[in-house]
């Protein structure tokens, strides 16, 4: 494990794989290396393929810090110094709403050189206020298992029947723990999502873009997925056969070594 400091003194925590070209992975709501070990191994099989591979812990998860008060351009920063640390320029490849912090560092000019969105959750038009009115005074109460099961089956749509099963698996306590981040990705998703015009607001992202998703995954997410990927000035949209939310890496490396070897032509 590695670190970088943050301008605002937030330990950021990392792993890194590999050599070559570099691709820093970003991971959605309620997901870290702790709990995620699909993408753990994402980055290793791309690090044996001729990459350098970031797999870290956004703040306030796992063994990142957390100084408050908390900002999207925050979490622009961390990805900003991931970047530094590898060289000055890097790859971003998010799942879910590891997206809000990939467009906006794309956005914000800072060394990225391509972008992978599987699976972004921006539904045009949609709110996420009651959402977050609901999780606020459960997480300022320290309900953290109610609010992440608040999550899974009221904002998600999970059954609740299915979230019951998920709290008795041995990592819920460790997906209980960073409930409070919830706040952090509801709250940059619910921005984008009522933005009336996403080709304004990422004009500037003139990279090479790739926005996928898979077609066993929840209703809604693929025609997401082409909202987006249409918004985009220079992306391309792929669909993963097989995959849900989370793809497994044997799925996903071939798609980021063909996007990312074309893109660098």
């Amino acid at each position: 494990m590695s670190t970088i400091t943050s301008p605002d003194g937030t330990v950021i925590d990392y792993d890194r794989y590999g050599g070559g070209p570099a691709v820093i992975f970003i991971a959605g709501a309620g997901s870290y290396r702790a709990i995620n070990e699909d993408t753990t191994q994402t980055a290793r099989r791309l690090a044996a393929e001729g990459f350098t591979a970031v797999d870290y812990d956004r703040r306030g998860r796992g063994a990142s810090g957390d100084t408050q008060p908390w900002a999207l351009d925050r979490e622009v920063e961390d990805v900003t110094e991931l970047i530094k640390a590898v060289g000055g320029t890097a790859a971003l490849c998010s799942n879910s709403s590891g997206a809000d912090i990939a467009l906006a560092a794309a956005t914000a000019g800072v060394g990225v050189t391509a972008l992978v969105l599987y699976e972004p959750p921006f539904f045009a038009g949609q709110s996420l206020a009651a959402h977050l009115d609901a999780l606020r005074p459960m997480l300022a109460d320290g309900k953290n298992d109610e609010a992440m099961r608040y999550n899974l089956t009221s904002l998600i749509g999970l059954p609740a029947d299915v979230g019951d099963g998920m709290a008795q698996a041995p990592w819920w306590a460790a997906m209980v723990a960073v409930a409070p981040t919830l706040l952090y990705d509801h709250t940059a998703t619910h921005e984008i999502s009522v933005d009336p015009d996403w080709r304004r607001r990422w004009a500037g992202v003139t990279v090479p873009a790739i926005v996928c998703s898979g077609d066993q995954t929840f209703p809604g997410m693929p025609e997401a997925a082409d909202a987006v990927a249409a918004a985009l000035p220079n992306a391309s949209r792929r669909i993963l056969p097989g995959q849900g939310h989370r793809p497994a890496p044997e799925a996903l490396v071939p798609v980021l070594l063909e996007f990312l070897n074309e893109s660098s032509r």
